[in-house]
């Protein structure tokens, strides 16, 4: 009797370790189906690659942009104008989607991006190895350089970049402005702006003896008729290199050689040469042609 119940408990035990095995395959299963949803997120962050599927579902492009005149800036109905704005939205026409401009702030620009906010920053950026580390971006299409502007009647007190030592100097914050103003002027008591424009009207306003802005604008604001900055001048002095703007893009994004191939579009039919006519810009045009 003795052995049949050890048979009978041995007989059990085996039992229970044949179910527990079988557990434990259930548990392999959940694993391969972890490994899936792995696969599953992977996808997912390929498919952030594919941008121009993305827009299309969405019906707009959420274009990044900051007040820069003569690229991005309102007019009396509050409409985004520019040359950046409006070759913006014949990209977008040609896209097939509508255009929608999203103010962000300059410093959280790839964050905005990243996190699917906007869809591309397309307001003058500054094309630098950095930025290509962390974002997609596409063909220079203008060049643009940082100049230093003071008021006009102060304009003989400054003859190099060692005469800024010690000065009071606005600059947008996160802008390549503001990386000169820290890292080459000595001594420089930095004033940190959201925005261009405010660095401008520092110097205006004397509360800044001056600010290091991209040509562009300062050269537009400064010389166009009626102008509120008329007083101001860019002084002749050697900052840096010509830089060149682009659009920036998500990693990895297709977006990207898609609108470089409307852009070499745009300039072939005279499109862009247009734009930039109502702005004074033809002369800093890059051609995405190639």
């Amino acid at each position: 009797m003795k052995k049949l119940i050890a048979l009978t408990m041995a007989l059990l035990m085996c039992l229970f370790c044949f179910t527990a095995c079988g557990g434990n395959g259930e548990t392999d299963v959940k694993d391969t189906d972890t490994s899936a949803d792995v696969a599953d997120t992977g996808n997912a962050d390929a498919a952030v690659v594919e941008d121009v599927a993305y827009i299309t579902e969405q019906g707009k492009m959420i274009v990044g942009i900051t007040y820069l005149e003569p690229l991005d800036f309102q007019d009396a109905d509050s409409n985004w104008i520019g040359f950046d704005a409006e070759l913006a939205a014949a990209v977008a026409a040609k896209l097939g989607v509508e255009v929608v401009f999203q103010e962000i702030s300059w410093e959280a620009k790839e964050a905005e991006l990243a996190a699917k906010h906007i869809d591309c920053i397309w307001n003058g950026l500054t094309i630098t190895p950095a930025r290509e580390e962390e974002m997609s971006i596409s063909k220079p299409y203008m060049k643009n350089k940082q100049i230093v502007v003071v008021r006009a009647d102060d304009e003989g007190n400054y003859s190099d970049v060692n005469s800024l030592a010690g000065k009071v100097i606005a600059a947008e914050a996160g802008s390549a402005g503001e990386e000169i103003v820290l890292g080459n002027i000595s001594d420089a008591v930095y004033v940190e702006k959201s925005i261009q424009l405010d660095a401008l009207t520092e110097v205006k306003a004397l509360t800044s003896d001056a600010a290091v802005i991209d040509y562009v604008m300062a050269n537009y604001l400064i010389n166009k008729e009626g102008s509120d900055f008329a007083d101001l001048s860019i002084l002749d002095m050697n900052l840096s290199d010509d830089e060149f703007y682009g659009i920036a893009f998500r990693k990895g994004s297709d977006l990207t050689e898609k609108v470089n191939g409307i852009l070499a579009e745009l300039e072939a039919d005279g499109t862009i040469a247009a734009i930039a006519e109502k702005y004074a810009l033809n002369d800093a045009l890059v051609s995405m042609a190639g």
